[in-house]
């Protein structure tokens, strides 16, 4: 399908840095088997691709989708860009956007005390039905049209202010969204106190530890779960999804990298999200204030890597994995 490139590259892309659970790092560990979560797959009916467009002017923010982040901006400078949401869309119904702005980054190391009437970020939602292996072009070889679902700009702040949010629901029909998977539904309540603290730290350090083994297989099944719900959420070549992914991923080693921030209560802190049952780690470093404070450089790149992930506990489990 000529879908079929497009989906997986962004597919690899998003994992980058994401996993699952934490284990032992062990050089001799075992090479994933994905034949069940081939089973696991149910093929539906094709449904519907939807995509973000986001642009912001003069703050830092973050875009949430039903409560968890798609996309966290604490940059320099100005961005505008896409990303493809289906993954955060749990089930049909009613889904929500929550737009979350900070004041902007001047420097290096320094932020703007307050937002003022110039900061706002802009979305427009897209959606297309995948029903064929034309999906994207039509048999004269034209683009198809994407159909708008909402576009909206933050309103113009009347004063000055450290913080603002804004909410957009918009809705999804059975026949848009012919998946339904768990994400962080079920997920237990998770309760901010020094237990679970100890728990994210180790979990960050564990992980950073297989980055720096270049353990290949665990790395791989640390992904598994999270190549699972993505495949789950394009429901029209689920099975070819995983397959195409944890080929790529088996084909494509992980190179020598070295970690730039030490990972305590200095340098982080817990962040919470899902409605209190996701957790994550942002950094408190000026310099990366708000991102992943897993940061690595390969020894043949310019470019650091930021590992992101959002961290829960499934029903009926003590241990927390990665859900995104």
């Amino acid at each position: 399908m000529k879908n079929k490139p497009i989906y997986k590259i962004l597919l690899l892309t998003s994992l980058v840095g994401f996993t699952l659970q934490s284990c032992a790092q062990d050089k001799k560990s075992q090479k994933i088997d994905i034949s069940q979560m081939e089973k696991d797959i149910i093929q539906k009916e094709f449904g519907h691709s939807y995509r973000l467009k986001y642009e912001h002017s003069n703050c830092s923010y973050e875009i949430l989708i039903n409560d968890v982040p798609l996309i966290t901006f604490y940059g320099l400078g100005e961005r505008s860009t896409t990303a493809y949401i289906n993954q955060y869309m749990l089930k049909p119904g009613k889904q929500e956007i929550t737009i979350r702005m900070y004041p902007k980054k001047t420097d290096d190391t320094k932020f703007n005390e307050t937002l003022d009437s110039t900061s706002f970020v802009k979305l427009k939602l897209d959606k297309i039905k995948m029903g064929s292996q034309e999906w994207e072009f039509s048999k004269e070889g034209k683009a198809r049209d994407w159909e708008e679902v909402l576009v909206y700009q933050t309103p113009k702040l009347e004063k000055d202010a450290p913080f603002a949010e804004f909410k957009i629901p918009f809705e999804a029909s059975k026949q848009e969204l012919t998946w339904e998977i768990k994400g962080w539904s079920e997920s237990q309540a998770l309760v901010n106190n020094e237990a679970l603290k100890k728990e994210v730290f180790d979990f960050y350090k564990n992980f950073q530890q297989v980055i720096e083994n270049q353990d290949k297989n665990a790395y791989m099944n640390l992904l598994a779960h999270s190549i699972f719900e993505e495949a789950s959420a394009d429901s029209w070549e689920s099975k070819a999804f995983i397959k195409d992914a944890m080929e790529e991923l088996a084909n494509k080693p992980i190179s020598k990298q070295k970690f730039l921030f030490p990972i305590n209560e200095n340098t982080a802190a817990l962040k919470f999200y899902g409605n209190g049952r996701v957790v994550t780690l942002v950094s408190k470093d000026p310099r990366s204030f708000g991102y992943s404070p897993l940061v690595a450089k390969g020894e043949k790149s310019n470019f650091p890597i930021a590992y992101t992930f959002y961290l829960h506990k499934p029903k009926g489990s003590n241990k927390l994995e990665i859900i995104r």
